[in-house]
């Protein structure tokens, strides 16, 4: 896995290093204020409930001003206005990624830089972030690179590491910062309660025989302990859980610490692999948020499968929206873990369950995983609004409505009407945030017009 994830980042480095990235690059000017730009003759996916598709999108400065058809946002235009065609393109808000490690894991792991890395999330799509794994040395990092932010970052300090040793009380010098229009928060802190990249996950049976259960990483009553100290502090809680028994325990803490009060802290659970379906409902009824992968592993398994008793147990993203309707579920990428950092395969797994390698061959689910499958329509709000929902930004970014940021991304076709495997070759032509042009494919120079106070990043 490792070798593959490495090839992968080797060949998104290579496409971009014309771009002359340094390691400290210079903050970004803002946007100027009265920049005023037209998108229209498309298919805006709003994701927007509300008003779910339109044809034109107005906007002002960094915000959205006006979404509707082509009659009704065109006559806004004035002299210094720029008016861009999509001639039929597809434009939605940017793909939020809630759970990543792409810029803590990115010199440690891969010798590369926060902006190298920032800029290979923008050629593909990605617009905000929620890094999960900020330790002290590493938040001093980021805050230093704050300035030359690109993307909506929201960080997750690490009350555990990932083989569940608690590492004191250290998070409570850095409090919440959730100020509207800034591009880096601390939002909240993480928690590992079984393994993954540190021992097995706590499942309730054996996947070799003989092997045994694995232990979780802490009592029922410490891990209620820990969420209710982190809630009194105002923090949000992402706790790691990938066995079943690891679930039912997060949810139990969880519910511990919110009393029966609706969970306006937005607490989560991250991974939510192998589920009970007894568990899953009470998502729901807690109020939890629920964060789950997109690609499912199927090229490289982690694993053998789980014996045929426990099928419906694995990655049951079907089951899950089933049993919780109107819950905001959402999409986590994971990455560097999972290989190519393309979102969009990550909404091809979605659908088909199918995973794609390092060449972006196809390596198609085995037939018991196919029941867990989900339609674009289910699975693009995941990755954009609700996932803005599990990082405190949905009031500002998530979908293509009036008063948001224009965090945007133009695609050639339209994913709800494609056949699935073409996502799997689709690349993303524009990515805007806060109305600043910040990737532009090479060729589609009529998408990213010059805007005044805005760089094109193209790749060549």
């Amino acid at each position: 896995m490792k070798t593959r994830i490495l090839i992968l980042l080797l060949l998104a480095l290579t496409a971009v290093a014309c771009t002359a990235l340094s390691s400290s690059p210079e903050p970004l000017p803002t946007v100027n204020p009265q920049q005023h730009l037209i998108f229209h003759n498309g298919v805006i996916l709003t994701m927007d409930a509300a008003n779910p598709q339109a044809e034109a999108v107005e906007i002002t400065g960094e915000k959205i001003t006006a979404v509707g058809t082509n009659a009704e946002i065109l006559p806004l235009a004035r002299a210094e206005s720029t008016v861009v065609d999509l001639h039929g393109r597809t434009l939605m808000p940017g793909f939020v990624d809630t759970h990543t490690h792409l810029f803590n894991d990115a010199e440690q792991t891969f010798d590369m830089s926060l902006a190298e890395v920032q800029q290979i999330a923008l050629q593909n799509g990605i617009t905000t972030i929620g890094d999960m794994y900020i330790d002290e040395r590493f938040l001093r990092e980021i805050e230093d690179f704050a300035l030359a932010l690109r993307i909506r970052t929201s960080l997750y300090l690490v009350m555990t590491d990932n083989c569940g040793k608690v590492l004191g009380d250290w998070y409570k010098a850095h409090p919440v910062t959730r100020h509207p229009g800034e591009m880096l928060w601390i939002s909240g802190v993480k928690i590992f309660t079984d393994g993954g990249t540190c021992e097995r996950p706590a499942l309730s049976y054996e996947l070799r025989p003989g092997e045994g259960l694995s232990d979780l990483f802490h009592t029922q009553e410490a891990l209620n302990e820990m969420v209710l100290a982190a809630q009194n502090g105002g923090y949000q809680v992402a706790i790691h859980a990938i066995g079943d028994r690891a679930v039912e325990q997060a949810q139990n803490a969880i519910a511990s610490a919110l009393g029966g009060q609706p969970n306006r802290f937005r607490h989560r659970i991250e991974h939510n692999s192998v589920i009970r379906p007894e568990l899953l409902p009470r998502y729901g009824e807690i109020g939890i948020i629920p964060v789950v992968f997109g690609l499912y592993p199927g090229c490289n398994p982690f694993g053998p499968p789980p014996p045929p008793e426990y099928q419906a147990w694995e990655w049951p993203t079907r089951a899950l929206l089933d049993a919780n309707p109107g819950l905001p579920v959402a999409w986590h990428g994971d990455d560097p873990f999972f290989g190519r950092i393309r979102p969009l395969d990550d909404l091809y797994s979605l659908i088909t369950r199918n995973d794609v390698d390092a060449e972006g061959t196809i390596c198609p689910a085995p037939a018991w995983h196919q029941a867990h499958t989900i339609t674009a329509a289910e699975a693009l709000p995941m990755m954009t609004i609700n996932a803005a929902y599990a990082l405190f930004r949905d009031e500002e970014v998530g979908s293509i409505a009036v008063g948001k940021y224009a965090d945007l991304i133009a695609l050639p076709d339209n994913p709800l009407t494609v056949a699935p495997e073409a996502l799997v070759t689709m690349e993303v032509l524009l990515t805007m945030v806060g109305g600043r042009v910040e990737f532009c494919a090479p060729g589609y120079a009529d998408l990213c017009p010059a805007i005044p106070g805005t760089d094109v990043t193209a790749v060549p």
